[in-house]
């Protein structure tokens, strides 16, 4: 699939390397987040306070919102697969529409995807609400790995379709992130002026999930992190197979591993 219009930008690696610290903390429990006390809550994350947790027991989708003051930050992140329920609405792989006007009309979402979306997406805009009024200026990250940065893209994609947030306003950075829907979606995106940035491994099957033969496609941008633990910047104008062209060499502990940080999902 070659993009049509591409408006998307890319964020750097230095600050691809610093979020992935606020995509594993979303694998925490409920105390230790609010509390700002969990494994991945240090580093880069030192400082984040008034943290709002929501969680969906229907969906077993969670996320939360963090302000980091000192470095002027809301942050919204995501949590992975974590149980059987996830699994269920992940392998729900048919497609919803994405309910947009022409030239994208015939755009689809990966139908679990939207479902556990929708299931928090009043708690993540009362939170972004709420945070944006007191911290108007500050900068707008959206993060999380594996199912979780699904969630934080379908997030930023319905809060901005909802004006609750421009486009320009929203920085994406996810981790492992499968695709969303088809390519008629994926060009939606890549046509919108928000900063957007898919962090991949080599091996990591999941990345390159679900696949293009079932109608899916990838969104730009991806920064991928080849078998050398090199940073690659893919092409810009279809789905590069020097960031995609694994199959066969699978590795599980690529899904979790970037650069030289493991996401820990159990916190």
């Amino acid at each position: 699939m070659a993009f049509d219009e591409l408006n998307a930008k890319i964020t750097s690696e230095e600050e691809a390397r610093s979020f992935i610290k606020y995509a594993g903390a979303a694998y925490c429990n409920k105390r230790s987040l609010l509390n700002w006390n969990c494994d991945n809550c240090n580093g880069y994350t030192t400082g984040s306070s008034e943290t709002v947790y929501f969680s969906k027991q229907k969906t077993s989708a969670a996320g939360y919102l963090t302000v980091n003051k000192n470095k002027k930050l809301i942050v919204l992140s995501y949590r992975g697969t974590k149980d059987i329920v996830n699994w269920l609405y992940n392998l729900d792989f048919s497609f919803v529409s994405a309910d947009l006007d022409w030239p994208y009309n015939n755009a689809g979402i990966h139908s679990g995807f939207d479902a556990t979306t929708k299931s928090l997406l009043s708690n993540s805009t009362d939170a972004i609400q709420n945070a944006l009024g007191k911290y108007p200026t500050f900068k707008v990250v959206f993060t999380g790995h594996s199912l979780g940065g699904a969630l934080a893209a379908l997030t930023a994609f319905r809060l901005a379709q909802n004006g609750v947030i421009p486009w320009e306003k929203i920085n994406l950075i996810t981790y492992g992130q499968p695709r969303l829907g088809t390519p008629e979606f994926a060009d939606f995106l890549n046509a919108q002026a928000w900063t957007s940035t898919r962090v991949t491994s080599y091996g990591d099957l999941i990345a390159i999930s679900y696949g293009r033969s079932l109608g899916y496609a990838h969104n730009q941008h991806n920064m991928h992190i080849n078998k050398y633990g090199q940073t690659i910047q893919c092409s810009t104008y279809k789905e590069d197979k020097n960031c995609i062209g694994y199959i066969g060499d699978f590795s599980r502990e690529a899904h979790f591993t970037y650069w030289d940080q493991r996401i820990k999902t159990k916190c």
